[in-house]
């Protein structure tokens, strides 16, 4: 759908800035070797998970499991998981920080300020609250926020952001309402299923 599409993209450049906003200067972190001149990037493509739904991740020490005939797709620092019907479902992001003496807890605090700002600015997302809770144990926020699909119809947006050992952990999964897409059902707990291995 149009809308998810659009609020995964402008997470994703919201929290790169703002988190790198909060940061002291410092040398750039290197950025990895991009298509030639005038080459288009090649487009990610799905692959189906293991016979055991469960998708790890070494670059970033992580695991999620999904349902059968679930599908991943890895790009750059992203990883998104979509139903059989290749709909995303669940979006994680990572995000290397250079050096710097910024705290955890104020990495999170721009971090919920600018979520809550910048979405609702961007496309109609309306918050609809923060709190601090854990993400497999590390401290971490949880922000809601209501999203327009059509005319009145809304659907939720959930993003739980962390950080571990210089890395900013972000999992967001949608929730529809009933009859937009039957495999939504799974996306909170393939999203509660992420843990650091």
């Amino acid at each position: 759908m149009k809308p998810q599409s659009l609020l995964i993209i402008g997470v994703l450049a919201v929290a790169l800035v703002a988190v790198l906003a909060i940061l002291p200067p410092g040398p750039a972190a290197p950025q990895p070797p991009g298509p030639g001149e005038g080459e288009p990037a090649p487009a990610p493509t799905p692959a189906p998970l293991p016979e055991n739904g469960t998708y790890i991740n070494t670059t970033y020490g992580y695991a999620v499991t999904c349902p059968a005939g679930w599908f991943f797709t890895e790009s750059g620092e992203s990883v998104w998981f979509s139903s059989p019907v290749k709909h995303e479902e669940v979006r994680i992001n990572t995000i290397p920080l250079p050096d710097g003496n910024s705290s955890r807890e104020a990495i999170l605090e721009t971090l919920n300020a600018t979520y809550a700002e910048d979405l609702g600015t961007d496309i109609g997302a309306v918050w609809v609250s923060t709190e601090k809770t854990a993400l497999d144990g590390i401290p971490a926020y949880r922000s809601v926020y209501s999203v327009p699909i059509v005319e009145s119809d809304r659907y939720t947006f959930i993003i739980r952001y962390a950080v571990r050992d210089d890395i900013v952990y972000s999992v967001m999964h949608t929730v529809f309402p009933e009859g937009y897409d039957s495999y939504n059902a799974d996306a909170a707990a393939v999203a509660e299923s992420f843990e650091f291995i």
